[in-house]
């Protein structure tokens, strides 16, 4: 990407150039015109250039490469530009010169030092488009990108603003900072404009006269009509379901499910299973009844003593959401048995009324069958103490334990 239109504005006080006869390879008549004008052109930099003329020799420079692009002519148009002190414009023909120009070796490291020399007073830029087609500008100066999404530029270090434009899109502005021989990428990216608000239509609407009061008529012995066939029509039954799978209305439910109770007269768990069914008559409240029988799995301290509970249990709950809390009365025994392998075989029954609480979640698999989870405390109105001859193996204080899940049919 060449910066002539740029270079030539800053060395627009110049004389023009003259015409001046230039070495030519091929034959008399094969050469273009315009050949001829970049070859007198190029050779007139040359001279000027010798002559200790620099701000002539890049005009003729400029002006030949207005013609043709060539990268010899171009490296040394780099180097008198970094000699004029506007080493922003120099990198770009530098580089090009270095890659591409034949020529001596000594001359190629006149560009290479011009251009390191350029470099340490700028950087280069990296601009980015997220789009193709923009209009671009660096510093309020149009900047020919070709439209592309990705260009490079050198930009002389210290504060810069690039903006860009494109139909249909918002305006970008980006200001940065250009560091001393670096590399900085700018990125642009363009946001759609706002859709326009919808247009109003102009299309003129006569007043309407307000209807005309009409008496209802009144049809003797109208048929009533179904359901489907009313639409205003309504139900007077409650309503069966409220849609969370859970029904409305007066509900009564059975279940079953395994328990475990701790405190059987011992805190070794005890295994069994409980049975219930439960009427809720609002959708915050249920009542229920329960029975349930557990089996130690151990004997107490490890002899051959069995203990099992069995009993009754009736409960208050209250109900929000799935959770629920209940109040509950207990009425049961606490059975203890020795083996007649190590004991005189007997068996002791206490019957053990108590009081206690319940929490617990209940989630409905379908409109007909839930699964819910509880943990319950009982206290009892005595402990139980188990003695083996003069050894006492448990004084188990009176309270109880338990956990339960179960699954049930409502209906």
């Amino acid at each position: 990407m060449r910066r002539v239109g740029l270079v030539s504005v800053l060395l627009c006080g110049l004389a023009s150039p003259a015409w001046a006869d230039a070495p030519i390879d091929k034959e008399e008549g094969e050469e273009s015109a315009e050949d001829m004008r970049f070859r007198a052109l190029a050779s007139l930099g040359d001279r000027e250039r010798a002559a200790g003329h620099p701000r002539a020799a890049a005009r003729a420079y400029m002006e030949a490469l207005d013609v043709r692009h060539d990268p010899l002519v171009g490296g040394r148009l780099g180097v008198l530009l970094v000699k004029l002190g506007r080493p922003e414009f120099a990198p770009e023909y530098l580089l090009d010169a270095i890659h591409l120009a034949t020529t001596s070796a000594e001359e190629r490291g006149e560009f290479f030092k011009a251009h390191e020399a350029a470099r340490a007073q700028g950087a280069w830029i990296e601009l980015m488009v997220s789009h193709v087609g923009a209009e671009v500008t660096m510093d309020g100066a149009p900047k020919d990108t070709g439209g592309h999404t990705a260009s490079w530029f050198f930009v002389r270090a210290g504060e810069h603003e690039v903006r860009a434009k494109l139909d249909g899109y918002e305006e970008v502005a980006v200001k940065f900072t250009a560091p001393k021989g670096g590399n900085l990428p700018v990125r642009i990216t363009f946001k759609p404009l706002p859709a326009p608000p919808p247009a109003v239509s102009a299309v003129y609407e006569p007043e309407k006269e307000p209807p005309k009061s009409v008496a209802p008529a009144v049809v003797v012995g109208e048929p009533k009509l179904s359901k489907q066939e009313d639409p205003y029509a309504y139900d007077d039954k409650p309503a069966t379901n409220r849609g969370d799978g859970e029904k409305k209305g007066v509900r009564g439910s059975i279940g079953a499910g395994p328990v475990v109770v701790f405190g059987v007269a011992s805190w070794s768990p005890a295994v069994g299973l409980s049975v219930g069914a439960s009427l809720r008559p609002s959708e915050y409240v249920s009542l229920g009844i329960e029975g349930r029988a557990a089996w130690l799995t151990s004997g107490i301290e490890g002899r051959q003593i069995n203990a099992m509970t069995a009993g009754g249990l009736a409960s208050a709950c209250g109900h929000w959401r799935w959770l629920f809390g209940c109040a509950l009365g207990h009425l049961g025994v606490i059975n203890v048995a020795f083996s007649d392998g190590s004991y005189t075989g007997k068996s002791f029954v206490n019957v053990k009324p108590g009081a206690g609480a319940r929490v617990g979640a209940k989630v409905h698999v379908t409109s007909s069958f839930s699964l819910l989870g509880a943990a319950d405390i009982l206290g009892l109105t005595s402990g139980i103490k188990v003695v083996a001859g003069q050894t006492v193996l448990a004084d188990q204080s009176p309270l109880m334990f338990g956990t339960q899940f179960m699954g049930a049919w409502e209906f």
